[in-house]
């Protein structure tokens, strides 16, 4: 099966249900005289843990009297390898992307450091991506293979000019005629060209200054907390290590044929990480409603820039309560607030369709609403200020914007709510804050 054929499965839509159909299958497959059945039950079989990793669920099901592969996608977005059912071989990769074609590539690099792909080194991706891991995973794997190399204990000979008491074929004697003509008593001296076995060697000196870019790297704050707490007792034992080595800067290791193999893998990262570019190809994931509520904040982040308000992200609001049990919240987390003096909004994000589908009076549609509507309203009952705003953002191809009034008849108090649709689109930023700003009074 060709690169370009699994292609023809499309990227699959998170939260939703796909069908790849016995024909399709087939076709893609082109396999002959076997079950359908079986062939999809081994893709399924091959493929459980890749499709585990983004959450995809896979059974076969009839449609129109002929058996059918069910895929249904989870909250994630990324992609895994493929393999095939016919040679179990990974062929191709399956993507997982955004609900409404947005450039989720495009947009992280707005988002700096606020969310990060996981990536997985269980699962190389067959084509190339433009998520590119970040150098930080090559940093771990320099590190655990250093470790390994370093119990290796690669020795080299090295030439120095050593003072001895007697001549040797490799005898400088042109140093010695010069220094017996000016000293005679220096006869018994003469300075021998010696090859020693060390470990204190040019090119162990270069992986030890790589190590220490790569130490560097897995303490700076982009990387994930995880990852430093496993190793952060390795880099402690490898800082002392270091201390006693020398280190010896370079631009560039340089391989050698004669090189134990160990060495050589470890200079082939430790030159990845010197022209800090990877060409891994992982599999990858993003959990796509927090990466929607990161997109959220920046947006509000730059409107609290140029109304001079303040921008909190996911306060907590603390629970008290004796002997509470186990099922109860610790705290309630709206995705941020909007403050300026004693006006207040709360904003919560949502990655749901409602805007697309807008005249829509599904069961499904106003339960998940209801759920969002009650949540912000619980959110304002915690704000002080006279007037409570609220604000519930969902996805849609263009800015879009309704506002609500919530009356109690008990103490007549009025809390706005808007529904505003957003636009996941890099072009549309300074769009979006701008009619942002225009629908708050702060």
């Amino acid at each position: 099966m060709s690169n370009s054929t699994l292609y023809s499965f499309g990227k699959l839509p998170t939260l939703s249900t796909i069908y790849w159909t016995a024909d399709k299958l087939k076709q893609s497959w082109k396999w002959r005289d076997r079950s359908m059945e079986q062939v999809m039950q081994r893709f399924i079989d091959l493929n459980k843990k890749n499709l585990d990793y983004l959450g995809i669920t896979a059974i076969i099901e009839n449609s129109e009297g002929k058996p059918a592969l069910k895929l249904t996608t989870s909250k994630y977005i990324g992609a895994i390898p493929i393999i095939s059912p016919m040679n179990g071989k990974a062929v191709g990769d399956l993507v997982v992307a955004g609900r409404f074609g947005e450039n989720v590539g495009e947009l992280l690099t707005l988002l700096d450091s606020a969310i990060k792909p996981d990536y997985s080194d269980h699962f190389k991706l067959v084509l190339d991506t433009q998520m590119t891991p970040p150098i930080f995973i090559e940093c771990c794997k320099y590190i655990d293979l250093y470790i390994e190399a370093d119990r290796f204990k690669w020795r080299k000979f090295t030439n120095e000019v050593k003072e001895q008491h007697q001549p040797a074929g490799s005898t400088l004697w042109g140093d010695y005629a010069l220094r017996i003509a000016r000293n005679p008593l220096e006869f018994n001296n003469y300075k021998n060209k010696c090859n020693t076995l060390t470990l204190d060697h040019d090119e162990w000196n270069q992986l030890n200054y790589v190590l220490t870019l790569a130490i560097a790297e897995l303490e700076s704050v982009q990387v994930p907390i995880k990852t430093r707490s496993v190793y952060a007792s390795r880099i402690s034992q490898l800082k002392m290590k270091l201390r006693g080595n020398r280190c010896e800067e370079t631009k560039e290791v340089r391989p050698k044929m004669s090189d134990p193999h160990i060495i050589k893998q470890l200079k082939y990262i430790a030159n990845i990480i010197l022209n800090n570019k990877t060409n891994e190809k992982l599999a990858w994931r993003m959990d796509y409603a927090e990466f929607f509520e990161r997109y959220v904040q920046f947006l509000f982040d730059t409107v609290a820039k140029k109304k001079g308000a303040r921008s909190i992200n996911n306060p907590h609001y603390v629970i008290r309560m004796p002997n509470k049990p186990l099922w109860t919240l610790s705290y309630l987390e709206p995705d941020l607030i909007l403050q300026k003096a004693n006006e207040q909004y709360v904003i919560d994000a949502k990655y749901k369709s409602h805007v697309f589908n807008w005249n829509d009076e599904s069961n499904e549609l106003k339960d998940t609403f209801r759920h969002d509507f009650h949540q912000v309203l619980a959110y304002c009952s915690l704000n002080n200020s006279e007037t409570k705003n609220a604000m519930l953002i969902y996805p849609y191809t263009d800015f879009f914007s309704k506002k609500m009034t919530v009356i109690s008849p008990v103490t007549h108090s009025e809390v706005s709510v808007h529904i505003v649709g957003i636009p996941l689109d890099k072009n549309k930023i300074d769009n979006i804050t701008n009619e942002i700003s225009n629908l708050t009074t702060i």
